[in-house]
């Protein structure tokens, strides 16, 4: 294997069942290293097994120390890398924030070798943080802070700010009643951290009126404090969550061939009303005889439409559940998953939606849905009915009148 194909491996995300075997090595060895650092302040158990947790110990700590030397080596073989010397790349990889929690990885090792794996083992917190670099809900976590860090500052320095003014006044309403409590500022610090973030151990109590008048404020302040930084946060989640399942989608909608003529435009549209679903081989899509309220689109995999007297195969690039749609008719076959199957919906409301957006889509669309009613039907009472579902008709007085459907006006 090239040093390219090898780096590529160790990065997170990377597919193939090469690096999902890599990553699952790569926790079971954090979990083993954690569960040895647990075992090692227990005494009966050190006592009882002793030389397997230092065997253990020893096992995990040179994985790790093995993870970070080949990380160095590797970093020669990153994109882009051919235009800065070997050894530049490897120096900014060793200095980078991934490459400090590496070498923390790869710290016990040595530790282990010179005070022995007991002490060294309490070092194996640290390995704990590798689980970041293969978590995206982690990765997505830091790009919300990272995104809204100046709102968060901004709270964090309302906190500080009634911080230490709580401290002063229950300093001043205080020092004389309790000296040896709130005798000075920094020890009424104290106090004030521990009912701003309503805590309240207990071990600091104002006496007089005003100090625990003060005290009531402080702590519906600290609510109100953490209410604001619960709010960007989940904000901040929400929307980057959001985003990714846009990119997601956009990324599938752009590999199933109906698609691929379109622009940007038409893709990032058709993104935002679809939504991807996965399914296992041999799973129901939808039954014959329900009513139809969503179509789908083949991303990988196969499906199997069973009709009669001779099911159909369909692949990646192909849809299928449009008729119910259009004729407001229910299911007329059974559909399952022939091995594990991505699929984009799109429910009904959505598809009168992209009727009326992408008329070009919605004629291709109905053209395949006409057709197969065409081949499975004839030419009747189906037929009829996909064909009123693009006339509506309304009545005025008594009469009837037909008015185009909203998408197919345009075609």
């Amino acid at each position: 294997m090239t040093r390219g194909r090898l780096y590529a491996l160790l990065q997170a995300g990377a597919p193939g069942a090469r690096a999902r075997a890599w990553r699952s090595l790569h926790h079971a060895m954090v979990t083993a290293g954690v569960v040895i650092l647990l075992a090692e302040t227990t005494q009966s158990l050190r006592q009882a097994h002793g030389l397997a947790l230092a065997i253990g110990f020893f096992a995990v700590a040179g994985f790790f120390a093995a993870e970070y030397a080949l990380r160095l080596f590797l970093a020669a073989a990153a994109p882009g890398a051919e235009h800065r010397s070997r050894w530049r790349v490897r120096f900014a990889q060793a200095f980078s924030l991934a490459g400090f929690f590496d070498l923390l990885g790869a710290v016990p090792l040595p530790l282990g070798l010179l005070f022995g794996a007991k002490d060294a083992s309490l070092f194996g917190f640290v390995w704990t943080f590798k689980f970041v670099r293969y978590s995206p809900g982690l990765a997505s976590l830091k790009r919300v802070v990272s995104h809204a860090r100046q709102e968060l500052f901004a709270v964090l320095l309302g906190f500080g700010i009634v911080l230490v003014s709580a401290a002063s006044l229950v300093y001043l309403f205080e020092r004389d009643a309790q000296p040896q409590t709130f005798g000075s500022i920094p020890k009424a610090l104290w106090w004030a951290v521990e009912t701003l973030t309503t805590t309240g151990y207990g071990d600091a109590v104002p006496e007089t009126f005003f100090g625990r008048f003060l005290a009531s404020l402080v702590m519906v302040s600290g609510i109100l404090v953490f209410a604001l930084w619960a709010g960007i946060l989940a904000t901040g989640y929400a929307e980057e969550m959001r985003r990714r399942s846009f990119l997601r989608t956009w990324d599938l909608v752009a590999k199933v061939p109906f698609f691929q003529g379109a622009g940007a435009a038409t893709i990032a549209e058709v993104a935002r009303l679809l939504r991807p679903r996965d399914y296992q081989a041999g799973a129901t899509v939808m039954r014959r005889g329900e009513a139809g309220e969503s179509m789908y689109f083949i991303v990988s995999g196969e499906v199997q439409i069973r009709l009669r007297p001779q099911p159909v195969k369909m692949a990646a690039g192909e849809f299928f559940g449009e008729i119910a749609l259009l004729t407001g008719s229910a299911r007329s076959a059974t559909v399952v998953t022939l091995m594990p199957t991505t699929l984009l919906v799109l429910d009904i409301a959505h598809f009168r939606e992209l009727l009326g957006r992408q008329p070009e889509l919605a004629r291709i669309i109905r053209d395949e849905a006409l057709r197969r009613l065409d081949q499975t039907a004839g030419k009747g009472a189906p037929r009829e009915a996909a064909e009123a579902a693009e006339t509506p008709q309304r009545e005025e007085g008594g009469e009837t009148i037909t008015q185009p459907s909203e998408g197919f006006d345009r075609l």
